[in-house]
């Protein structure tokens, strides 16, 4: 069992699973993220625009630095675009040579086995 998915609306913190309020009252964005930051939270993944990962229409949670979930604890095969932070989905396209993943957000194609190896 993992941190507690949490949803964002109008600056009030969700329950992903209940829909029940958690917390309310804060004055920005940045309260929010210090707030889970202090708690067993978990806020959807957000790209550099701050707009949220969506897959299916459901929100995307980002775990232990690199693994990604959906609302319902199925593990996801995604990685961060480099350039503009969006969600990178694996091509369908298969070659042994490369592991090619694109950014739903700006179309960027990268290689994320290559993407650790540069950094």
């Amino acid at each position: 069992m993992g941190p507690t998915k949490m949803i964002i609306v109008d600056n009030r913190l969700y329950d992903a699973h209940t829909g029940k309020v958690c917390q309310a009252g804060f004055p920005d964005r940045q309260a929010i993220d210090e707030y889970a930051a202090r708690h067993y939270i978990v806020l959807p993944e957000r790209d550099n625009a701050g707009k949220p990962w969506e897959l299916d229409g459901k929100p995307v949670y980002c775990l232990r630095g690199v693994r990604y979930e959906s609302l319902d604890e199925r593990p996801l095969h995604l990685a961060r675009c480099p350039d503009c932070g969006g969600m990178g989905i694996r091509s369908d396209e298969f070659t042994v040579e490369s592991d090619c993943i694109r950014c739903t957000a700006c179309g960027h194609e990268f290689d994320a086995r290559l993407e650790m190896m540069e950094t």
